[in-house]
């Protein structure tokens, strides 16, 4: 449904610790996702990762599922944000990095 967060990513600096800590508060359980790759999938309750900002995202990100991705974009520059490119992810969807009117990051991503 267009509007509604369907992933996150926390950008940390020690994974091991957030992992541990969002675990207890939250009760996640990660996995690793690639090996290699300092980014921990939650593989229960919210879907999403943990992830070293030094490997994967430098800053914690929240993506908005949108029915039509151009649609989206062109509206977020309308209303004076700042509209990312369009990036493929193949066999799921589209997804873009933007800004708001106020400097706010935030990704849309429409699934395939």
């Amino acid at each position: 449904m267009s509007g509604e967060v369907n992933w996150f990513e926390l950008a940390v600096d020690d994974t091991a610790k957030a992992t541990a800590f969002f675990g207890g508060v939250l009760g996640w359980q990660t996995a690793p996702f690639q090996e290699g790759v300092d980014y921990h999938l939650v593989t229960n309750g919210a879907a999403g990762a943990i992830a070293s900002k030094d490997s994967v995202t430098p800053n914690s990100r929240v993506y908005f599922s949108v029915d039509d991705l151009d649609a989206s974009l062109a509206k977020v520059g309308e209303l004076g944000g700042k509209p990312g490119d369009a990036t493929p992810i193949p066999g799921f969807g589209r997804y873009a990095h933007c800004v708001d009117d106020q400097g706010t990051a935030f990704s849309l991503f429409q699934q395939s």
